[in-house]
């Protein structure tokens, strides 16, 4: 007799729910879970992409870039509602007994930062009082509710989060990320055509090469899913397969180096001050993130210092630093290229194999950051995915 788990919970993207034919095959794939599962809840994203009439980027196309945060955060919640109805409609369609909650109905509290928001509780009384009277409820991911009642939502990519830890909350048996692409690979292979799927990876890695840029699973998800023993797996849209299996610990094998990331576009800034250099950098640093603007990859030597901003905050951090009478020079569009494997921590070596890679198609690095389970370069965005190919072929083929 077959073992039947008691809890599921199952993330699907905005592509998966993009048309009446996709919405059909999520149902099929409800179908099957609810065979090996008791209960289910199914979290969602907006449905299609950009263009697309209820996706988050065509929702923000109705409102000026005037309206505040707050305001285009209570808009793009309507996406995953409008989502969440029309698959319990759906599952209804087929036979299946369910019903929609939003993020704040299922429970989900925020720390109240619009836009960007980090979960910080989750009251599940309303989802179990639901699954008491549904085989599945269908969460509106990407979205939450603050202490003083504003509606926020996670950040691009957020339902994954939300799909982590409404699993981690309700103790489910398994949290499964459904994604059109057929596996966690070790390079975006549409920059680099040799990269390689990845049965097994560990959550630290996921992790970081979710910061590092790779696209597949959102940073705060792997996050929490690394300080939790929750059962996390990438499962294809296409098959129902399960494609990448993400374990809590490091995997012994021989690959210290799991795989290579590129991030956003940015602009690289190198400043030059006077007087005592921690003064001087407390009161820039302060000033340039008070203005909202974040920042990556900071080196400080004296009183100069390199950092990266995002390519769309270049002209408010030039305003800023004139403003200040502080000289600069910058270098755009630009990006961090990166290599990543929690197994790199110790080994001699590996920062000049690296560089030696670049040279080798005559890329420079800008600038150089690392941490104990990465090795990033800022390049010129033009020279991306020689650096990202040469890389895979240095530390993975």
């Amino acid at each position: 007799m077959t073992l039947h788990k008691k809890l599921l919970v199952a993330k699907f993207g905005g592509t998966s729910l993009a048309s009446e034919k996709n919405r059909a095959t999520v149902a099929k794939h409800c179908s099957l879970l609810l065979k090996e599962a008791e209960k289910l809840v199914v979290v969602v994203s907006a449905m299609g992409r950009g263009g697309d009439p209820y996706a988050t980027d065509t929702l923000l196309e109705l409102v000026s870039a005037q309206s505040s945060i707050r305001e285009k955060d209570r808009l793009m919640i309507c996406g995953e509602v409008i989502s969440a109805l029309v698959m319990a409609s759906t599952l209804r369609e087929d036979g299946i007994k369910a019903e929609a909650l939003t993020g704040w109905e299922a429970g989900i509290s925020t720390d109240g930062v619009s836009g960007n928001a980090r979960i910080v509780s989750i009251d599940t009384a309303r989802i179990e009082e639901s699954m008491g009277r549904n085989s599945v409820v269908v969460i509106a991911g990407f979205q939450g509710i603050d202490s003083a009642g504003h509606l926020n939502t996670l950040g691009r990519g957020g339902t994954d989060t939300s799909a982590v830890v409404l699993g981690i909350a309700l103790k489910a048996d398994e949290v499964l990320l459904y994604k059109t692409v057929d596996s966690v690979y070790t390079a975006d292979p549409n920059k680099v055509p040799s990269a390689k799927q990845l049965d097994v990876i560990s959550a630290e890695d996921l992790r970081q090469m979710a910061w590092q840029g790779a696209k597949v699973v959102h940073p705060r998800a792997a996050e929490a899913a690394q300080a939790s023993d929750l059962t996390l797996k990438v499962r294809s849209f296409r098959t129902g397969k399960v494609v990448t299996e993400v374990v809590t610990e490091p995997l012994e094998d021989t690959r210290y180096i799991v795989g290579v990331a590129a991030g956003h576009i940015v602009t690289g800034f190198t400043v030059t001050g006077s007087g005592k250099p921690s003064v001087f950098f407390a009161g820039l640093f302060r000033r340039i993130a008070d203005s909202g603007v974040s920042m990556d990859m900071f080196s400080v030597f004296g009183c100069s210092a390199a950092f990266t901003v995002p390519v769309e905050s270049e002209e408010a951090v030039k305003k800023l630093l004139g403003s200040m009478n502080i000289s600069y020079t910058t270098e755009s569009p630009c990006v961090k290229v990166s290599i990543i494997g929690a197994g790199m921590h110790g080994l001699m070596g590996v920062m000049a194999r690296f560089c030696e890679a670049l040279a080798r198609v005559d890329v420079d690095a800008l600038q150089t950051v690392d941490s104990h389970a990465t090795i990033s370069a800022l390049v010129p965005l033009a020279h991306r995915e020689a650096a990202l190919q040469e890389l895979h072929r240095e530390f993975i083929e």
